[in-house]
């Protein structure tokens, strides 16, 4: 796959993880479930119903793992950081009201009172913050002190933490990770981030050996996130047919899809 088809592949899987966020799959399943209860199928209607939305649920997590990775290939393939940052960090700015009104929409279709104040900051500032840490440890890296960039990584995963970044820490491991594994062949990117997202995801999974009906959930974002892995370990290396109208495409997706939705999520009736 090149880049410009791992970013069209990655919009894909947000738009969905976002879309059913306002509109249940279980709700576009339920007709088909009910026609095939009405043809005498219990166990395949109950099948649907349970498991069918539990599955393509899979898939809108692919998106945030390759995201990680274009910000890396970005970074590498830039030939003016200071451009490529300035483009990134405006951004974030703009999304986060979307993101807002969005994550209060969904609430209200679910009857919980919203509260703006408890919206985290969107994944693109945790991208931002990401790609500031590539540029200082890959600036320490030339100077041979290695070291000192593995702590502005760990910096930025604490600073992540603390200003309730969208992902936090997690994500800036990732980040990191694919920045060192750069060069790695995909069998063993592939390997080496079963630990990583393990390790990226141990809030969760800690959380999941207390409370077993986390459990689902725990996996859902462990497992979703690794098939974005290994989209990306399909990467070629080829950038693809992109021009700035496509660059501008991507960059106004995240905040106008959102903004979109969180609309459709105020206009539409409360589902509780």
């Amino acid at each position: 796959m090149s880049s410009k088809q791992l970013k069209i592949l990655a919009l894909i899987s947000m738009f969905f993880d976002h879309f059913i966020r306002i509109f249940p799959l279980s709700d576009a399943m339920a007709p088909i479930a009910d026609w095939v209860s009405s043809i005498g199928q219990e166990n395949l209607s109950v099948w649907i119903m349970s498991w069918i939305p539990h599955l393509l649920i899979y898939f809108g997590r692919v998106a945030a793992p390759v995201f990680m990775f274009c910000i890396v290939e970005g970074f590498l393939h830039t030939c003016n950081i200071k451009k490529y940052m300035l483009r990134i960090f405006s951004v974030p700015l703009v999304a986060q009201i979307p993101y807002i009104l969005f994550n209060l929409a969904e609430s209200r279709i679910y009857g919980i009172a919203g509260d703006w104040k408890e919206v985290p900051f969107n994944i693109l500032f945790t991208l931002c913050l990401g790609l500031i840490s590539l540029w200082g440890y890959s600036e320490c890296e030339k100077k041979g002190h290695g070291i000192l960039g593995v702590g502005i990584f760990l910096v930025a995963g604490v600073l992540a933490r603390l200003l309730r970044f969208e992902g936090s820490e997690g994500y800036i491991l990732m980040i990191f990770m694919f920045y060192v594994l750069r060069n790695r062949p995909a069998w063993q990117k592939a390997l080496i981030f079963i630990p990583v997202l393990a390790l990226a995801r141990y809030r969760l999974i800690a959380y999941t050996f207390k409370y077993s009906a986390l459990l689902r959930t725990c996996i859902l974002n462990v497992i979703g996130p690794y098939l974005g892995i290994l989209a990306i370990c399909c990467y070629s290396g080829e950038k693809g047919n992109t021009g700035k109208r496509f660059q501008r495409f991507v960059y106004a997706f995240y905040p106008v899809h959102l903004l979109a939705l969180a609309i459709v999520g105020y206009l539409r009736t409360p589902l509780i």
